[in-house]
């Protein structure tokens, strides 16, 4: 296989992975109180998955071999994060009434993305087990630096894709409150079943089901 045909099918193979398009719709949803903050937050997924599949792509398999992590592991690791974040986008981040009593009737003040636009929304969200496996994969295919370059070039296409999504698109939807409130619990449950799938593919990995 020539470098670019390489190239061609791991660029389709990482857009399709990393889905700078679709997410930005949960990107939307998690930063609806801090709309002037999205392109310091796009910035930052950028340089987070930049960094995490290009470095996957060189040293990869390596790094992991060195410090001990499986990959399956990862992956498992990975989806509770990302599970858990789904479930409290599907209940809304509220307590029942049973726990919370007369405060769980009072409106919650607006949550910064701060704490979750790296982990778990760039990492494992965007480039998760899947995508990092791909890469890995990716680089080591071919013959000489054929491989890592066509990783490195289907990651850099991948990143440069995201503020397309995650500003352009973004600033193109026009969605009231409630029609936010229904798409943040099916966003939710969508979430939750990604990780719930990346933890089932960590699991048959770790064990070497498949």
């Amino acid at each position: 296989m020539s470098t670019l045909e390489l190239t061609v099918q791991a660029t389709i193979a990482v857009v399709l992975l990393v889905d700078p398009f679709t997410r930005a719709i949960f990107f939307r949803l998690i930063t609806e109180h801090e709309p002037e903050r999205r392109r310091e937050y796009v910035v930052r997924i950028m340089t987070v998955v930049g960094i995490t599949l290009g470095g996957s792509a060189l040293v990869g398999r390596e790094l992991l071999d060195l410090i001990g992590i499986n990959l399956g592991a990862f992956g498992v690791a990975g989806g509770l994060v990302l599970g858990l974040m789904g479930f409290e986008m599907l209940f809304g981040g509220q307590q029942p009434r049973a726990q919370g009593g007369a405060s769980a009737h009072e409106e919650p003040a607006p949550e910064s993305a701060e704490t979750s636009i790296v982990v778990p929304y760039a990492i494992p969200f965007m480039a998760g087990p899947g995508a990092i496996t791909t890469v890995i994969t990716i680089s080591s295919t071919g013959s000489g630096w054929s491989g890592p370059v066509a990783a490195l070039i289907a990651v850099g296409i991948a990143v440069a894709l995201i503020p397309v999504g995650h500003l352009m698109l973004v600033n193109r939807m026009n969605m009231s409150p409630s029609t936010v409130a229904i798409m943040t619990r099916f966003g939710g449950l969508f979430v939750a079943t990604i990780g719930i799938q990346l933890m089932l593919g960590g699991i048959s990995t770790y064990f070497g089901l498949t």
